[in-house]
């Protein structure tokens, strides 16, 4: 030690020999003054970090390497790592909440010491120290050889003002310990210990630096995090609630081979249930609960319009996908209800798929219940019973059962000949609006609108139009719009028909002032329900429906004549007195379907049709195809668009019925599973 006192003397000589030259050269004139750099500032502001700079040798030799400051380094370095070892364990302590609370209690219980940094002083730089002087705030600078002490004012070997240190290190609050904790630790802190975010204050520091500073433990914790997120992915078995097959029995996974075999099966499946007539969302329940029933994991369907597309992502395999298109469609309720009631029996447990793969091959091929004669007259039976139920006499009633059967039997054999829907059509209404005008040319005491509006009605597409609004109801947009399209192909084929009868009426020289005009109805209240009850299973007969569900339907289809007559003696308007006849027809028809065993659409299609604006869709057509002024064009589109209005609130009714009925039907589909396992 001595040795460095001496060489620091010697150091300091030299120094002072260094400026003196320059202070002799500035008393001559001629002579460049040039300041001499001091790596040491003397006097630092307060807020300055002083590094320590190393001052090479005047003579370029090599500066031998202090042992001393050496150990000094490393202990230095050894004593920050320790200080980081204890506080990442701390961090790590805080991220679990009630560790944090009961280590809190315990140091406050043993006031245990707090990690505490040791310095040393650098003598490496000694002989490079300035003494400060006499105007500096800083207090002198001493050349203790000894270690520093740990607490209160520290002496460096810099110049300037030295800031006091806590008597424990600075620790950054973790931003991981919850609210409680920090309120429950602030009430156990005693006063007399300091905070580190006053100190840091104190110190002239800003805090929001330090809390801005990125924290691993936060990162993992979001990485890490086991709480379900909000937006989390639905499971696909999740879209059965409120549908029959709410909660069905799901078997073991299959093996791959199995698993492919069920999707061709599903695939058959939803394609017999589109064929039939089913909404999007019956074919899309239908896929998800039998696939669930199978024990089929990770399986997602999406239905476009007329295509089916299912995809099967097993874990650690590659994707599989198939698509099935539907090309034809065939009016056959029994054939429905039975693919629906094979769903209920597979959702509950007790049936494998190769039985049910041979019961729906059976389905398929059966022949429809009622043979075509039958259908034929059922739908003039219907279309006679409409125009009395709107108001028709019964020569007019009469005159409407010759034209429907007509025109069932020319449509039959058009569609036998695999002729276009739009031509099929197109035929019907020239049919019916050709025996209209035949029958009034001959001075017959006829109504040529009512003779024609059942037979337009008993064309009308009218599954097609309740399965559109269920489906952009029920969240299928695409399916939607095309079923839509084909509707409104359906209008322009049967006015295409109405247009070439008028045109040809025309050539022959037949009048058409009356053809155009509608009457009141002229029966009482109850003559009307039982007309009703009558067309309403008339139409279930030529749906095809179960014979079971024939006279059920009729009954609905009076009740719903009850709302819709009562809904029109409070004056709700024409417009929105459909949507309680329709509403109602929705809720009976979910309840007596559940029953049955049987789709709520079976039920309800028949039901509603005596609801139909027949004489307003022939008016609006007939007066598009005949008259020639703007007005008479405008009149006509206006007809045919309040139609639609009418038939879409009548579907809107039918699913809102259908909707609120949920809730209340849980118990018939368990019922109903229930009579499936027993079968």
């Amino acid at each position: 030690m001595p040795e460095r006192e001496a060489h620091s003397q010697d150091s300091v000589e030299r120094n002072d020999d260094a400026v003196v030259p320059h202070a002799q050269d500035a008393d001559s004139p001629g002579t460049d003054h040039t300041e001499p750099i001091d790596p040491v500032l003397s006097e630092p502001s307060t807020d300055t970090a002083l590094i320590p700079v190393v001052k090479p040798s005047q003579e370029g030799q090599a500066e031998e390497e202090d042992e001393g400051f050496v150990k000094s380094l490393t202990g230095s370095l050894a004593a920050t790592w320790a200080s980081a070892a204890k506080e990442a364990h701390l961090e790590w302590q805080e991220y679990d909440a009630e560790a944090a609370a009961r280590v809190a209690e315990e140091a406050e219980a043993a006031q245990a010491e707090s990690t505490r940094h040791a310095y040393s002083d650098d003598f490496s730089l000694a002989e490079t120290i300035e003494p400060p002087t006499t105007t500096s705030a800083s207090p002198p600078v001493s050349t203790t050889t000894g270690p520093q002490p740990t607490t209160g004012q520290l002496s460096l070997p810099i110049t300037g003002p030295s800031t006091p240190l806590p008597a424990e290190p600075i620790r950054r609050r973790s931003v991981l310990r919850p609210s409680w904790l920090r309120g429950k630790k602030s009430e156990t802190r005693t006063p007399t210990k300091a905070r580190a975010g006053d100190l840091l204050e104190k110190a002239g520091l800003d805090r929001k630096v330090f809390d801005r500073r990125l924290n691993p433990q936060h990162v993992f914790n979001k990485i890490m995090q086991t709480e379900k997120p909000t937006t989390g992915q639905e499971s696909i078995v999740d879209r059965l609630a409120g549908t029959p097959y709410a909660n069905p029995v799901q078997a073991d996974a299959h093996v791959e081979t199995e698993e492919l075999a069920t999707i061709s099966f599903v695939l058959d499946l939803g394609e017999a249930l589109f064929r039939y007539g089913a909404g999007a969302l019956e074919v899309e329940t239908s896929i998800i609960a039998v696939t669930a029933a199978f024990g089929m994991r990770n399986t997602d369907v999406d239905i476009t319009n007329q295509s089916i597309s299912l995809n099967w992502a097993p874990d650690d395999h590659i994707p599989y996908s198939r698509v099935r298109v539907v090309r034809s469609w065939s009016n056959n309720f029994n054939a429905l209800s039975a693919v629906h009631r094979l769903v209920t029996d597979i959702t509950s447990g007790r049936m494998t798929r190769t039985e049910a793969e041979q019961r729906l091959e059976e389905i398929t091929r059966e022949p429809k219940p009622y043979p075509r004669w039958l259908i034929t007259l059922s739908g003039a039976i219907f279309a006679s019973f409409f125009a009395s139920y709107l108001g028709a006499p019964i020569l007019d009633a009469t005159a409407g059962f010759a034209a429907t059967l007509c025109v069932l039997w020319l449509t039959r054999q058009l569609a036998a000949w695999r002729v276009p829907e739009f031509f099929t059509l197109a035929a019907g209404g020239f049919v019916a609006s050709a025996v209209a005008m035949t029958a009034f040319a001959m001075d017959a005491d006829v109504t040529p609108s009512m003779v024609v509006a059942g037979g337009l009605m008993i064309l009308l597409p009218s599954v097609r139009i309740v399965g559109a609004l269920q489906d952009a109801i029920n969240g299928f947009p695409l399916t939607s719009a095309g079923r839509i399209v084909s509707s409104m192909m359906a209008f322009a084929g049967m006015t295409a028909g109405i247009m070439a009868a008028v045109i040809g009426a025309d050539l022959l020289g037949i009048t058409q002032e009356e053809l155009a005009q509608g009457l009141d109805r002229i029966y009482p209240p109850l003559v009307l329900i039982a007309l009703v009850f009558v067309a309403c299973s008339a139409a279930a007969i030529v749906e095809q429906t179960r014979p079971i569900l024939i006279l059920p339907t009729g009954a609905i289809g009076a009740l719903g004549f009850c709302a819709l007559y009562a809904a029109e003696l409070i004056g709700l308007g024409d417009r929105f007195t459909p949507v309680i006849g329709g509403a109602v027809v929705g809720a009976l028809g979910r309840i007596v379907a559940l029953k049955l065993g049987a789709p709520q659409l079976v039920v309800a299609v028949p039901a509603m049709m005596f609801m139909l604006p027949g004489l307003m869709v022939f008016r609006g057509m007939y007066q598009i195809a005949i008259e020639n002024s703007t007005a008479s064009m405008m009149g006509g589109l206006f007809e045919l668009f309040n139609a639609l209005i009418i038939i879409m609130a009548i579907a809107a009714g039918i699913v809102l019925g259908d909707v609120c009925m949920r809730p209340l039907t849980s118990q018939l589909q368990s019922n109903e599973r229930s009579r499936a396992r027993n079968r």
